[in-house]
């Protein structure tokens, strides 16, 4: 025999499909609870459990769950009455059994304000209905980013000079959500949609990361005048410098930056590891040599995969299986990663065979560990040429490594 703590936790399994119901205009009530109304056999069992069914049903309480008698002459039980459906009456009932009454007067301001303003919300509600619910406080004010955002798309600004009633670090505070709903409310052209990083989709300013970039031929320095060998620059910034005919090299350790011996043209990146998706907005690199020394290690591999996205032409240097064997006794323990972790998909047949050494044996040769005699004749050995054939630095490293 069903229990009114049965039926309450039934009745609160049923609250999602109650709000999409609501939400859809879709009748919900009266409601039927599926139960088990069969009395137990003895009848002072059977007797205490129809008087607990009674007790906390709204004939008692004036609220709840709703049941229907019937007489029945049982050759157990006698002549008494059985219940034969249980069931909500209304929304008020069902609310107040649930003891959701507050939370769907939050959802329910929040969803009626959103589908006034912006109908494009009320889907996503639907299937996020407890986030709707915790961010019913904040709804005021995101409401307000929205109509901003969709008056001033991409305002280039930072978030705290956007002129809103909202707190500075409003929009930070609450940037899954914003990010969520606007994708859905702004036009598509107003959104850099290959961008995860939020400021950079929606068009706001930032504190930029700066790449380091140092200079490894004096001639290209004097000719773009550059005050310095070398400098940390904004990324917007030298996305702007107009590189020509200059051989570009892509370099994850500082200090391994700083030693690079000179090649004419040359120009040194220091890379910013798993932010390597901030080369693509440098465009100069897809017209230049590039080249790409990092790591061999897992991670290694699959930052030189994510820049070959971009820029297809990017060829490594020591980044190979043969540079691997020659130093395995400077390798350290690398990051522990699934033995299923796939091969980058943009590496050469090289490449993957080191990915795959790394991987197995969870082995890590961190690119200051290289000896400085050989980076410099790996180095010198590409200088004065710009490098632009796969085949052409292949031929140049094994001589060197042989």
């Amino acid at each position: 025999m069903i229990t009114p703590e049965d039926i309450v936790r039934k009745a609160t399994n049923l609250y999602p499909a109650f709000l999409e119901a609501w939400l859809s205009g879709t009748a919900f009530f009266p409601r039927v609870i599926p139960s088990n109304k069969t009395l137990p056999d003895d009848l002072p069992t059977a007797s205490r459990d129809i008087q607990a069914l009674r007790a906390g049903s709204k004939e008692v309480l004036g609220f709840g769950y709703s049941v229907e008698w019937r007489d029945v002459r049982s050759r157990k039980h006698g002549k008494n009455l059985f219940p034969s459906r249980i069931f909500f009456e209304t929304e008020a009932d069902f609310l107040r059994t649930t003891g959701k009454a507050k939370d769907f007067q939050r959802f329910s301001s929040a969803v009626t304000r959103l589908r006034k303003d912006f109908p494009e919300l009320v889907d996503w509600c639907r299937r996020h209905v407890r986030e709707v619910v915790d961010q019913a406080e904040s709804l005021d004010g995101l409401i307000e980013v929205l109509h901003y955002f969709r008056a001033h798309p991409r305002p280039q600004r930072f978030p705290r000079e956007l002129p809103l009633s909202v707190d500075t670090k409003f929009i930070e505070r609450h940037q899954q959500t914003l990010r969520a709903w606007l994708d859905l409310v702004l036009p598509p052209h107003t959104i850099r949609a290959d961008e995860d990083h939020f400021e950079r989709r929606f068009g706001l300013q930032y504190v930029e990361p700066h790449f380091f970039v140092r200079f490894i031929d004096d001639r290209l320095r004097d000719e773009l005048a550059a005050p310095c060998d070398a400098l940390s620059v904004p990324v917007s910034t030298l996305a702007h410098w107009q590189f020509e005919s200059v051989t570009v090299v892509i370099v994850e350790n500082k200090t391994n930056l700083l030693t690079l011996p000179r090649i004419e043209r040359g120009v040194a990146l220091g890379g910013l590891g798993n932010g390597a998706v901030l080369f693509r907005d440098l465009p100069w690199l897809a017209t230049n040599a590039l080249l790409y020394w990092g790591d061999l290690d897992v991670q290694g591999f699959e930052i030189l995969s994510r820049v070959r996205t971009h820029f297809p032409h990017t060829r490594s240097v020591m980044m190979d299986e043969s540079t691997l064997a020659r130093h395995r006794a400077l390798a350290m323990p690398g990051t522990e990663c699934s033995p299923c972790t796939p091969v980058p998909t943009l590496l050469t047949p090289e490449e993957a065979l080191a990915f795959s050494i790394c991987l197995k044996d969870n082995i890590r040769l961190e690119q200051e560990r290289i000896p400085q005699l050989l980076v410099t004749e790996v180095f010198g050995l590409l200088s004065p040429l710009v490098v632009r054939t796969e085949a052409h630095v292949g031929t140049v490293l094994r001589s060197a490594l042989a």
